[in-house]
């Protein structure tokens, strides 16, 4: 908790407090389409900050250069994916400027989103990235992009019965192999994670944190010096950054 209050800088009575606005480091969510369902549309998001990407899985909260995350899901798709419809799915939108860098970002969330209670549904990327939005600018992810995750868990256990039959429907018509047990299985680490308590509680730092003075954190994510803070955060193999360096550059991405 030191270490979160710490991060946050000065008390609730400066703008760096709760997420407000304003401040030198630059924030966009990335958006892509990975799948539709009834009608519903399954999204990945992350945060950047600066020049530096942060998302949530099963690792925990990952670093990494910008869009990083996206281009890698579309490499593990199909092969005959198509170039132009990929860039069309992944989106990236301004959403402001932050007192908070990336750093701090970590540091604050970290506790929140540890390795090992990543769940598809109950705790994803997309609630890291709600979380991440309030934690930087003091907004919320659009609730478009979490419409699946909320339908599923508000309808547990009916809706994970439903969703085991069609993974089984699903893979047994691909593979030709019939599956017996559950695909999906609820995290236990992750049943009961509401990112309205994460929000709470980056309200209570806030409120709680010293009054000094507003925090200057000079960018230290941005150097993504990972060695430095290598309990919360991961470089990935320098071949990974390199195509990710290559890929066209944030302010030049599609965009809402």
């Amino acid at each position: 908790a030191s270490q979160a209050k710490a991060a946050m800088g000065s008390s609730s009575s400066s703008p760096a407090a709760r997420g407000r606005p304003g401040g030198p480091h630059q924030v966009w969510v990335v958006s892509t389409e990975i799948l539709k369902v009834a009608g519903l549309t399954g999204f990945h998001t992350s945060i950047v900050v600066d020049e530096q990407e942060f998302f949530f899985d099963r690792e925990g909260i990952m670093a990494a250069p910008p869009l990083w995350s996206h281009i890698a899901g579309r490499a593990k798709g199909s092969a005959s994916s198509n170039s132009a419809d990929d860039s069309a799915r992944t989106q990236t939108t301004l959403i402001g400027t932050s007192h908070h860098s990336g750093k701090s970002l970590v540091e604050v969330l970290s506790p929140f989103f540890e390795k090992g209670t990543y769940d598809i549904f109950y705790k994803n990327c997309n609630t890291f990235t709600d979380a991440a939005m309030y934690f930087l600018t003091g907004t919320r992810l659009d609730a478009k992009f979490n419409r699946i995750e909320r339908l599923v868990t508000s309808t547990n256990p009916v809706s994970t019965r439903l969703l085991n039959r069609i993974f089984r429907a699903f893979v047994q018509h691909t593979t030709g192999t019939v599956v017996d047990g559950d695909i999906y299985t609820t995290n236990p680490e992750a049943e009961d994670f509401s990112v309205d308590d994460v929000i709470a509680n980056i309200d209570e730092l806030a409120a709680d944190s010293d009054d000094d003075e507003d925090e200057s954190d000079d960018d230290g994510a941005a150097e993504s010096d990972c060695s430095a803070d290598s309990r919360n955060r991961c470089c990935y193999a320098a071949s990974s950054s390199r195509r990710a360096r290559e890929s066209p550059l944030l302010p030049a991405a599609r965009r809402r």
